[in-house]
């Protein structure tokens, strides 16, 4: 079982498909507080693992082409009120531990889509342990962030690449342990004017580094 992949503006919303599900082969569900906290731990071995760990929502400024409005956005809000966000991370997504304003939320400024005003993309995670959950991309649209991509198949990171999007899962086999994924898989998209389009795709091993942990 899959979260959907949505790299076009015009696509439908995800369908809220409970997590457990798709990580059932992996890890269980623990149930406690703020977004799912499944049992996946992120490795050191990918550099793009820091990204999974949990960063409070306030995220730093824009660059200066970016007006008031758009510094002061709250993306917990934006994610929490997207209707092409899935329904159990919407209604889930809350503060992590005592900190009332330390959400399991990520966010990045950059031009993906070639507008006078920087894009942003918005990671969300699980409180427990950092493993994305759900990856978005906005753009400013009159004066509004509008979702222009979704992908809710963890786990998940999206960055910018220069002026491309990336996006990163990690890679688990049958006998992997939760803290030692075999890969990665690494797929980049890049904008076509009226949605993102997929360049190119690879696939990364840690048999390297999981030779070495024995």
């Amino acid at each position: 079982m899959r979260r959907s992949v949505v790299p076009i503006a015009t696509a439908a919303g995800a369908a809220a498909i409970a997590l457990c599900g798709v990580l059932i082969a992996i890890a269980s569900c623990t149930g406690s507080g703020g977004v799912r906290e499944e049992g996946i731990v992120s490795t050191a071995a990918s550099a793009s693992a820091k990204a999974y760990a949990t960063h409070n929502a306030k995220s730093p400024a824009p660059s200066s082409a970016m007006g008031a409005a758009e510094a002061t956005t709250d993306p917990v809000g934006l994610v929490k009120a997207d209707p092409k966000v899935a329904t159990d991370i919407r209604e889930d997504l809350v503060a992590c531990g005592d900190s009332a304003d330390s959400y399991p939320v990520d966010t990045h400024f950059g031009d993906l889509t070639d507008s006078r005003t920087d894009d942003m993309i918005v990671n969300v995670s699980t409180c427990a342990d950092g493993v994305g959950i759900g990856s978005y991309v906005y753009q400013l649209k009159n004066g509004t962030y509008q979702n222009i991509f979704a992908d809710e198949q963890p786990p998940v990171v999206a960055e910018i690449s220069g002026s491309e999007l990336k996006v990163t899962h990690q890679v688990y086999e049958p006998q992997d342990p939760v803290s030692n994924p075999s890969g990665e898989d690494i797929t980049t998209y890049r904008w076509t004017g009226s949605g993102f389009t997929e360049i190119s795709s690879a696939h990364r091993a840690y048999k390297a580094t999981k030779d070495s942990n024995g």
